[in-house]
């Protein structure tokens, strides 16, 4: 079997052929970085996990039809992100991997519900809600922010972010 390292090279440059076609909106709309930083984790984790190797295929066939997908139809591109997410599902729950950003994202939210939810109780309080809803919301906002991207510097302390 081929070396996993001249797999993910090999990959780089059919992905990287195509890039030059792609202006920035449409390299992130078919998320061409997303699946070269999979290559690259499914490259790392090939030696052990079956899986992955069975994954090796299905990027080296999304790598080569990378350079179509603006002309693809509409059902190409979608099995086109299918794949993607297969593959980005596979690491996330086998390799315990996160995406950027993921826990910063799930926490804000989580912040703003839990602050806006006591800052309804510190409104009536004050007999003023309208004030209670946003004051409360922003601390919330303040401590989730904090604690997803603590999460997060952590995750990629630890080599887990794709």
């Amino acid at each position: 079997m081929e070396n996993h390292n001249d797999w993910y090279i090999d990959i780089v440059k059919k992905i990287d052929r195509y890039k030059d076609k792609f202006n920035k909106r449409d390299d992130k709309k078919y998320k061409l970085d997303l699946l070269l930083r999979m290559a690259k984790r499914v490259a790392g984790f090939s030696a052990d996990c079956v899986e992955c190797q069975n994954f090796q295929g299905e990027i080296t066939k999304l790598a080569e039809d990378s350079g179509n997908l603006i002309k693809a139809s509409k059902e190409e591109r979608k099995n086109h992100f299918k794949m993607i997410n297969s593959i980005l599902k596979h690491l996330q729950k086998q390799h315990k991997l996160i995406t950027e950003g993921e826990n910063f994202g799930i926490w804000i939210g989580i912040g703003i519900a839990i602050g806006s939810g006591m800052g309804i109780v510190f409104g009536v309080g004050l007999n003023n809600i309208g004030i209670g809803i946003p004051f409360g919301a922003g601390i919330g906002m303040a401590i989730g922010s904090a604690i997803g991207g603590g999460m997060d510097a952590k995750a990629k302390k630890e080599d887990r972010v794709i």
